[in-house]
């Protein structure tokens, strides 16, 4: 039917969540067109990438998949990893590499995350590496109430954390500020809209 759109989207994470739905919205996505769901880790997706090229046959599936250090720090590596394990390239298997982590296109909008922590965005010193820790240790400074917990003396999530980064995005973060200063952001942005515009072609 034309104009209809819908996609399956795969995150790692549950906390990955409010960050991906953000971005689906700020790439001209309505709420009834998608719908994120958590893999429960990365290596669930690694290990159901060609499930996931099978259901897209029927139905469109994006995937957005943390780099890490995986496919030697290498985001096209990473992601020719995984196609290897599937018969091959599908128009409607949408694969997004996050490079580093999604925690690094948060910390992306400079601005967003001050403003949101009462902080001066010069004191913002986005790391090369270890955004999820810099992002906790920002909301730990912040006060922000059952946002951090500790677990073996390191910061992790704390209950309300979820809660925390639902508002960031939607009080806050700046889709096209963090795309100026994340190149894979950017390219995921327009994936996404490019994705939207040809499934409401059909």
């Amino acid at each position: 039917m034309a104009g209809y759109v819908y996609a399956q989207v795969i995150v790692e994470g549950v906390t990955d969540i409010p960050v991906v739905t953000a971005l689906m919205r700020a790439a001209g996505w309505n709420d009834d067109q998608f719908k994120v769901t958590s893999a429960n880790g990365k290596g669930a997706i690694d290990r159901d990438i060609k499930k996931y090229w099978e259901a897209a046959r029927v139905l469109p599936y994006v995937i957005f998949r943390d780099l890490d250090q995986d496919g030697e720090g290498c985001p096209v590596t990473l992601r020719a990893e995984l196609v290897e394990h599937t018969p091959g390239e599908s128009l409607d298997l949408l694969i997004r590499i996050v490079d580093q982590c999604i925690e690094s296109w948060m910390l992306a909008d400079r601005r967003g995350i001050a403003e949101f922590c009462g902080v001066s965005p010069a004191r913002v010193k986005i790391p090369a590496s270890h955004h999820k820790s810099y992002l906790l240790s920002m909301f730990r400074e912040a006060k922000l109430k059952d946002a951090v917990a500790h677990v073996d003396n390191e910061l992790d999530f704390g209950p309300a954390y979820e809660l925390h980064v639902q508002r960031f995005m939607k009080t806050a973060w700046n889709v096209e500020r963090a795309a100026d200063d994340s190149p894979s952001l950017r390219r995921a942005l327009q994936r996404l809209r490019d994705l939207r515009e040809r499934l409401a072609g059909q």
